[in-house]
């Protein structure tokens, strides 16, 4: 068949040869299958699920009353990156929370919509219970999990830190803030992944609320000029340096940091 006889059909058409046109390469003719009254809400499913399907017949599906109950077919037609922005923001309201939260993590979704939606949990954290705190962090972005972990009690921020999402750089920046709750440093201190970590380590020698048991344990495998460095900083806890200036005293090292001599060459010859 023609592709106009296709398009001419696609409307009529029922059962099987339906079918056939809803998978028709053609995009005129899938925009007269929707207008078909056998138009079924698997087929719409189907078409939404599809990356190839036009933005308009999208909007389409979003709109169809015959539909408006589907509550899977609103999740295909936000998931899909072609359907109109505006249309995916309208249906967020209708989403379950961990629906959202897998959401985040599909990188098929435009970045400023899965903003949207990590700003719109981050928002219900504080009265969200316990368990679906958990429930949440395994099946969320990285910022949620972060967001989670800062907001949690010691279930959740132990079940945040086991997330394959987070890495040291989540974990130094919280360490390095001052407002991340004692509790936090002291759980990433000791988790057996985490503690391991030397940039971890380095970011929690310095923190104030890190154990000492711990911090002394650090110590032992930092590099001497790390642990140089250490000593200068100024923000480094004042508890904390008898046990560097004693570990650099055990390596026979003094505390001053070494200077690298250095040449002004700018108005020198060229060579």
């Amino acid at each position: 068949m023609t592709v106009d006889e296709r398009i001419s059909r696609a409307s009529s058409a029922q059962g099987e040869e339906l079918w056939k046109y809803v998978r028709d390469p053609v995009s005129e003719v899938v925009l007269n299958v929707v207008l078909n009254r056998k138009f079924s809400e698997e087929m719409a499913i189907y078409l939404a699920k599809q990356k190839s399907t036009r933005a308009d017949v999208l909007g389409i599906l979003a709109n169809d009353v015959r539909f408006k109950d589907s509550y899977r077919l609103k999740l295909s037609i936000c998931k899909n990156p072609k359907t109109p922005l505006n249309i995916s923001m309208s249906l967020l309201k209708y989403f379950r929370l961990f629906d959202l939260g897998d959401m985040t993590k599909d990188q098929n979704i435009p970045i400023n919509l899965r903003q949207k939606i990590e700003y719109a949990i981050t928002e219900k954290i504080p009265a969200m219970p316990a368990g679906n705190k958990i429930a949440l962090s395994k099946r969320s972005s990285s910022t949620i999990v972060m967001a989670l972990l800062e907001r949690g009690d010691q279930r959740v921020i132990t079940a945040c830190l086991e997330s394959p999402l987070i890495s040291e750089g989540h974990l130094c920046k919280a360490v390095n803030r001052r407002r991340t709750k004692p509790m936090i440093i002291r759980l990433i201190s000791e988790h057996p992944k985490w503690s391991l970590r030397y940039t971890v380590r380095y970011a929690l020698i310095r923190n104030y609320h890190t154990p000492m048991t711990r911090i002394t344990s650090f110590l032992k495998d930092m590099k001497t000029i790390d642990l140089k460095d250490l000593y200068e900083d100024r923000s480094l806890p004042l508890s904390t340096k008898p046990f560097i200036y004693r570990e650099l005293l055990d390596r026979k090292e003094t505390t001053t940091v070494d200077v690298v001599d250095t040449y002004d060459i700018s108005d020198s010859e060229d060579i």
